[in-house]
């Protein structure tokens, strides 16, 4: 003896419905993990250029100072000064590269969170809209 019905097309919309959620979820992680991944390896470039620029930086403040030596210059007053200028602006452009590269991983973890959200409230959604129709469908 049945003591209810069920619309076997509605209950399929409704695991349909189920299932869209899921993938949605699914996809949004999938894609924030890419972004995190963007994120780490953006980060790492800058990081190289900055050390790169640090490297170039010293040989030239290394050259620099020969230079001043083998032209009979002591290392005192304005040569001094230039010296240390250099250093300030390779240390100024290879911090600029740091903060650059800190930003653009930090911006693409953040942006990865809010994608993971939305996964959730896709799945979340989904969930609730499906077992809505599958509702629909008993009748008793």
């Amino acid at each position: 003896m049945a003591f209810f019905n069920i619309n076997a097309g509605k209950a399929l919309q409704g695991a349909a419905q189920i299932y869209s959620g899921f993938a949605a979820q699914q996809s949004a992680y999938e894609n924030a993990s890419l972004m995190e991944a963007q994120g780490a390896l953006t980060r790492d470039d800058y990081l190289k250029q900055a050390k790169l620029v640090d490297d170039e930086g010293k040989r030239f403040r290394a050259k620099q100072t020969m230079d001043y030596v083998s032209s009979g210059v002591e290392i005192v007053g304005t040569p001094q000064l230039v010296l240390k200028e250099t250093q300030s602006m390779v240390t100024a452009k290879s911090g600029s590269l740091v903060g650059t590269g800190k930003a653009m991983s930090t911006l693409a973890q953040k942006k990865a969170d809010i994608t993971r959200s939305e996964g959730r409230a896709a799945l979340i959604s989904g969930a609730l809209m499906g077992a809505g129709t599958i509702a629909e469908t008993v009748t008793w």
